[in-house]
């Protein structure tokens, strides 16, 4: 039972080990458009999983259609601040691609 538990802790810990690493909070403070989609940088950075990144640019995929209005609109109203959720770098454009964004309410 004990060896249970401690798996089952031990991955819950080793799970949201893995997650830290693809977000960072923060206010987007550039955006701009690219054939490839909406490219947008933070204040406080990349998140970790986007080492190489060029110039700490992450790219919203143009294919991401609601993604793309949520930040839009976000970005809008003047209330940029929010948490994005990272996959890591593409190699084919070189831009950390963004899956996710939780604007603060």
């Amino acid at each position: 039972m004990t060896r249970i538990i401690l798996g089952t802790f031990l991955s819950i810990l080793i799970n949201n080990c893995w997650s830290a690493e693809g977000h960072q909070t923060g206010k987007i403070t550039n955006l701009t458009a690219t054939t490839h989609g909406i490219l947008i940088k933070l204040n406080k950075g990349l998140p970790s999983n986007c080492e190489g990144t060029r110039f700490g640019w992450m790219l919203i995929r143009q294919e991401n259609t609601a993604l793309i209005s949520v930040v839009l609109a976000t970005w809008i109203s003047g209330q940029s601040t929010g948490t994005v959720y990272t996959s890591g770098t593409a190699n084919s454009t070189g831009y950390c691609i963004v899956n996710q964004f939780d604007p603060d309410n």
